[in-house]
């Protein structure tokens, strides 16, 4: 009996030492859905979508998440306003962009619209204004996904809903969100200025002098965006019900300025082809000088191409000059 112990012991303790080393290398995997439920970093990054569809005024386009080189015909107050950047724009944005100049050095300029240099640019996305001839926008597409999307300056439209469609454009949301309230916020503190100036029943417009046209603006041209909606200033009486609540410019004709003139005007010539010296025509004749606002020396003249565009970065810097131009700042 104590023979057979003996042996056997061995044997059992054999046998116990390989079924642990088997229940060891085959020791189950972790479930496939807690891994999934917990990815790794680069794993979710390898997951995030590198393109997405947008719908623009020409339809839906598939463009990318994160575009890294943007050519934009215009809007280039927005796309600074969100930290961007573009390669390449459009002469009319760019040299009537003046208060960007800092910002927009380096940027090409590809003309009216130059597709060979637009392509030696190598965009990943190309923004354009919905203005913009179907023929045109049908070869940019060619070169790389193109969105067109409303101009509100000439669509009077909203500048800051231009913005935010920007910013969903390319991904910039947070960003668009983030310039808005700051925007707003230095808008009510000019506000608070520019107030101590022109009271609450005292009327305002917006005109422009050109060669052969005298333009009164809608909230969305020069300088009425911020003097209107920012500072909730008042329309005069005849560019409200004609013009204001249209949305619609108005070229008006000098005998019928006076019926258009407010308290405080705020001009700007166009100075090509002539628009100075018409101006100048215009301003040492009797009409002009009847209407009581330049009696009164309220009338202030601003610099076109500071207030030609009227998107994102571009309105944020015309608060400073519009507090300026009416004598406000201290």
């Amino acid at each position: 009996m104590s023979r057979f112990t003996y042996v056997c012991k061995p044997g059992l303790l054999i046998v116990i030492f390989t079924l642990l080393l088997a229940a060891c290398s085959s020791a189950p995997a972790e479930p496939a859905g807690k891994e999934a439920a917990n990815p790794k970093p680069a794993e979710q990054t390898a997951q995030q979508p590198t393109t997405k569809k947008f719908k623009g005024e020409n339809g839906e386009i598939e463009v990318p998440a994160q575009p890294k080189r943007i050519v934009a015909i215009t809007f280039l107050g927005d796309l600074l306003a969100l930290g961007v950047k573009p390669v390449g724009a459009g002469s009319l944005a760019l040299e009537n962009s003046v208060l960007l100049e800092k910002e927009l050095q380096g940027v090409v300029n590809v003309g009216d619209v130059s597709m060979e240099k637009v392509l030696e640019l190598t965009p990943d996305l190309i923004i354009v204004p919905s203005y913009l001839p179907a023929e045109n926008i049908e070869n940019l597409s060619k070169i790389a996904p193109t969105v067109s999307i409303v101009s509100s300056g000439f669509s009077g439209g909203d500048p800051l809903e231009e913005l935010k469609k920007i910013g969903s454009l390319i991904g910039k949301e947070a960003e668009a969100d983030a310039f808005i309230a700051r925007y707003k916020q230095k808008a009510a503190e000019a506000k608070e200025k520019i107030a101590k100036v022109i009271g609450p029943q005292e009327t305002v417009g917006s005109y422009s002098i050109w060669a052969k046209n005298i333009w009164v603006w809608p909230t969305g041209r020069d300088a009425n965006y911020n003097l209107l909606q920012m500072f909730g200033l008042k329309p005069q009486d005849k560019i409200k019900a004609d013009i204001v609540d249209t949305g619609q410019a108005k070229d008006i004709s000098l005998e019928v300025l006076p019926q258009y003139a407010a308290d405080h005007m705020f001009i700007t010539v166009y100075e090509p082809a002539g628009g100075k010296e018409r101006a100048k025509e215009l301003m040492e004749g009797p009409v002009w000088k009847n209407i009581p606002a330049v009696g009164k020396k309220h009338v202030y003249l601003l610099n076109y191409k500071e207030f030609w565009m009227t998107d994102g970065l571009n309105l944020e810097k015309q608060l400073d000059i519009l507090v300026k131009t009416v004598g406000a700042g201290n």
